[in-house]
């Protein structure tokens, strides 16, 4: 007797290596699940403040004046409505973190030392050189 693969519409679905259930594959309603709680790309603040600095003064008025929106997207559309820039920096610091910043540690000219103010020859002489 020939041994025979099932024919899988024959037979249902086959579950095993590389072949998860039918309900859980690619394309179903329950094919991509989101993994351990990962956060929806429309949920984070970044991508909110994108949005919203994309909105015509029209459209950021109605938003802060919902009374139904989340406090975070009314503040930032009152924030951006009205120009207040000190806080529209505050919240692009909160979301994308503050920039590097250059520390410039001369002085005239001369660097700082961190040995309480002496100079390289003192350094050197000190050193025994």
């Amino acid at each position: 007797m020939e041994h025979q693969k099932p024919n899988p519409s024959e037979q249902g679905s086959e579950v095993g290596y590389k072949k998860p259930p039918k309900e859980t594959q690619f394309g179903q309603p329950n094919g991509n699940p989101r993994h351990n709680g990962s956060w929806k790309k429309e949920d984070t603040p970044r991508f909110k403040l994108e949005q919203m600095m994309k909105l015509s003064k029209k459209d950021l008025r109605i938003v802060y004046e919902d009374e139904e929106a989340p406090l975070f997207e009314r503040k930032l559309a009152e924030a951006i409505y009205k120009g207040d820039w000190k806080v529209i920096k505050e919240m692009t610091e909160q979301v994308y973190g503050k920039p590097k910043e250059a520390i410039d540690v001369t002085t005239r000219g001369q660097s700082i030392n961190p040995m309480g103010g002496l100079t390289v020859e003192e350094l050197k002489k000190l050193a025994g050189k």
